[in-house]
């Protein structure tokens, strides 16, 4: 199994210095990647966790400044809330200047709010995901016209190229069953969020079914509580389940998932302060890792 984490671009954290150094800190500790989250606008209503959020493309860049080596992930960006001509040449060049790292880990999002923010629509964000992607992949392919239904392009030049041209890694996010049929059918691999052993392991096979011989990468954004000796919970709250436990637990529950299909679980270790972000990804890295390799 290999092991992502997720950076602290969002929350009371977040800021440059963090995300350069947590992203140093993974990649010295022998995580595979690191990842940024994605949000925009939120609703007041909604302050915690992202309130307070470095944009997910800014933050990842100054991630590949701060490493050579790890792979670089977007867990995930909402693509339909962007203009996809935009993106596709913001992901191109950061994928180029890293030297290939990229996976671009996107999903059709789910916070109506945010869309109206951004004078996005809603309702059609999965006709306009399926033809951004197919957009994005005409130019990393170095084709210079492309006609769809919300886009035409004739006659355009677009440099620099990601490092694999169209088939630069795609990992699609969410739990749902129209995200597995894209994962299956369109994608590298399906990243899913804060599911049960039991409910990756229920996906995996409908991934399997409809992915037709296709390798197709399984991951999980998840959250985890690692808990050093003589700690106890402090009973945070996640969306959907979150692991907590000692080294020992976690090693235990992680070995469920791998019996599910896991094979790239991506965490984000709760914290309440910088130097406590250090000591879990040291603990996870010395304790829990190992037992993977």
């Amino acid at each position: 199994m290999k092991f992502g984490l997720i950076l602290p671009n969002f929350g009371a954290i977040a800021g440059g210095d963090a995300i350069h150094h947590c992203a140093a800190l993974a990649e010295d500790l022998g995580f595979d990647s690191v990842w940024t989250t994605d949000h925009v606008l939120m609703p007041a209503s909604m302050p915690e966790p992202y309130g307070n959020l470095v944009e997910s493309l800014i933050a990842l860049t100054v991630a590949a400044t701060a490493t050579k080596r790890v792979q670089l992930g977007t867990s995930i960006i909402v693509t339909p809330q962007r203009e996809p001509v935009l993106l596709a040449k913001q992901l191109a060049s950061i994928d180029a200047i890293s030297g290939g790292r990229l996976i671009l880990g996107a999903g059709v999002g789910w916070l109506e709010q945010e869309f109206a923010y951004l004078n996005a629509n809603y309702k059609n964000r999965g006709a306009r995901f399926d033809e951004g992607l197919a957009l994005a992949r005409a130019l990393w392919a170095g084709e210079g016209s492309f006609h769809g239904d919300f886009a035409t392009i004739d006659d355009a030049l677009f440099s620099p190229y990601p490092a694999r041209g169209r088939d630069l890694p795609v990992w699609i996010g969410g739990n749902s069953e129209h995200a597995i049929h894209r994962a299956a059918t369109i994608a590298h691999g399906w990243h899913p969020v804060g599911l049960t052993a039991a409910e990756l392991a229920q996906g995996c096979a409908s991934l399997r079914s409809q992915a037709n011989g296709r390798s197709v990468a399984v991951s999980l954004r998840t959250n985890i509580e690692l808990l050093a000796a003589g700690e106890t919970s402090r009973g945070y709250e996640a969306p959907g389940h979150a692991p907590s436990g000692s080294a020992d637990d976690i090693v235990r529950e992680l070995r469920d998932y791998e019996g599910a299909g896991l094979e790239y679980a991506v965490l984000w270790l709760f914290h309440e302060s910088a130097d406590e972000l250090e000591s879990r990804a040291k603990l996870f890295a010395t304790e829990v890792m190992p037992n993977f390799r």
